[in-house]
C-alpha cells in the first residue's frame, strides 16, 4: 500500500510505503526542533535518550549529544573539515587550532633536528 501527500503547489511528497518505511521529497526539509532522535529498540543497548542531532545552547550543532549512543559515532568515507577546534590545547598553545599546533610542532620539529645536525658536526 503507497499512501501519498503530494502537494501541486509545492512539488513535495511525502510517500507512506508497506514495511513503516517512509518517504520525504522535496528540495529541502526543514525542522524547526532542536532534537532529532534515531532509535530502533533491536539494536539498542541500555536505556536514555537517542539524540542523534541536537542544535545545542552554544548554537551548534552536535552529533551523539551527551553520548547517547554508547556505540559511539562512525564516520565510512573521505571526511573534509574546514578547522578543527580542539579546546583542551588551550592552555598549552594559546589557542585550540589543531592545524595551527601541528605547523607549530612541526617548526619546533625542524629546528631541535637543525640543532642536533649541528652537535653532530661538533
Amino acid at each position: 500500500m503507497n499512501v501519498s501527500l503530494k502537494s501541486k503547489i509545492m512539488e513535495s511528497d511525502i510517500k507512506l510505503f508497506e514495511r513503516g518505511v517512509v518517504q520525504v521529497e522535496g528540495k529541502e526539509l526543514f525542522l524547526q526542533t532542536h532534537d532529532i532522535k534515531l532509535d530502533n529498540a533491536g539494536r539498542r543497548t541500555g536505556s536514555g535518550h537517542r539524540r542523534a542531532l541536537v542544535h545545542d545552547h552554544q548554537d551548534g550543532l552536535t552529533i551523539n549529544y551527551n553520548g547517547d549512543y554508547p556505540g559511539g559515532v562512525t564516520i565510512k568515507g573521505t571526511i573534509k573539515v574546514d578547522a578543527i577546534e580542539m579546546p583542551t590545547i588551550r592552555r598549552y598553545f594559546g589557542h585550540s587550532s589543531l592545524i595551527a599546533t601541528i605547523g607549530e610542532l612541526k617548526q619546533q620539529i625542524d629546528s631541535l633536528q637543525e640543532r642536533v645536525e649541528t652537535l653532530s658536526r661538533s
